[in-house]
């Protein structure tokens, strides 16, 4: 499993792990693809090739959640010194089994086993030096949420890369090195520097040279055949300032539309029914609406900038300047656009 595997592993619903364990059952997946990688892991973990073995089995649970492939998984991923992982996934196992009600002899080892793998668990703390508007931070490219910022997070050993950036402003990365016995380990995002101006679109002009000497006839000749329009007219710089624009407010709407996404998860782990009074969680479902309300509205401004930018593109069509003799030795300048 490669590092980037390991964060999403833990910020998507904590849904890795599974343990092979001698007093708990075999997990029997109900769909026939579920039950298809699941076997095929565990015929891969007896054979002993762990790293296959947990990814298939991973798959299987995602798509299809059980409580007997996370705890497998949990301790496939264990044996392989992913411990957050592991942790996560006996976590989310003693979850699940105490929202079925009827699987205490399951939950009790899904805590015994999270609660033995704590002690040794890894941590990573992102702090922000200077928030500004629209900072996005993410880490191996997914995206860390402003409540994990400043935050100590479970982490499995290995090397991550951050990246933060925000618009009109310069992007900040850098790789960190969470090791296997490092408790906690701390990496600051510095102040974003702003990003300079893009230098002004130099100024065309056509000039008409009459009374020009007819000993200039021959150089005339020469630049008859015309130059070559470059292709980005004044127009079309402006079409990609807006192209740019839309795509920088379509990625607002993107991280919104995540941001609501993981709000109404953490929401619905704490109200799995429909009915709840946890003002946590009813709080959490509020702001997973304001979200997905901002990530609607942001989609649909982008895209309006983006339809812009297109027709500003077909409207700046380069035009070609041709110089070629006139009357009585003149020069003159004929413009001819290229459609």
């Amino acid at each position: 499993m490669t590092p980037g595997d390991r964060p999403r592993a833990i910020a998507v619903l904590l849904t890795c792990g599974a343990a092979s364990l001698g007093a708990a059952p075999d997990a029997r997946a109900q769909s026939p693809e579920a039950e298809v990688l699941f076997r095929e892991g565990k015929k891969l973990i007896s054979a002993g090739k762990l790293a296959e073995g947990c990814d298939k089995i991973a798959a299987s649970e995602r798509l299809e959640s059980s409580v007997g492939s996370l705890l497998n998984l949990g301790d496939c991923r264990e044996k392989l010194g992913a411990i957050a992982s592991a942790w996560a996934a006996f976590r989310t196992a003693e979850a699940k089994a105490k929202h079925a009600g009827n699987d205490e002899k399951r939950r009790a080892e899904a805590r015994r086993r999270a609660a033995l793998l704590e002690p040794r668990l890894a941590y990573l703390v992102v702090q922000i030096e200077r928030p500004i508007e629209g900072l996005v931070v993410t880490r191996d490219g997914a995206p860390v949420i402003d409540e994990l910022w400043n935050t100590a997070v479970p982490v499995d050993p290995g090397t991550y890369e951050l990246v933060a950036a925000a618009p009109g402003h310069n992007p900040w990365r850098t790789k960190v090195t969470v090791e296997p016995r490092v408790r906690r380990r701390a990496v600051t995002v510095p102040a974003l520097e702003p990003a300079p101006a893009p230098p002004p679109a130099p100024a065309i002009s056509a000039v008409t040279a009459p009374g020009a000497a007819a000993s200039a006839g021959a150089l005339s000749m020469r630049a008859a055949a015309g130059r070559r329009p470059a292709t980005f007219t004044r127009t079309r710089k402006v079409s990609a300032v807006f192209a740019g624009a839309g795509a920088a407010v379509l990625g607002a709407g993107a991280y919104f539309g995540w941001r609501s996404h993981a709000l109404a998860e953490r929401s619905d782990r704490r109200c799995p029914l429909v009915a709840c009074g946890d003002p946590e969680g009813l709080r959490l479902n509020e702001e997973a609406r304001t979200a997905a309300t901002r990530a609607n509205i942001l989609y649909a401004a982008g895209g309006a900038v983006a339809v812009t930018a297109a027709v500003l593109w077909l409207a700046g069509r380069p035009r070609e300047t041709r110089i070629k003799p006139g009357a009585a030795g003149t020069l003159g300048v004929t413009v001819v656009g290229r459609f």
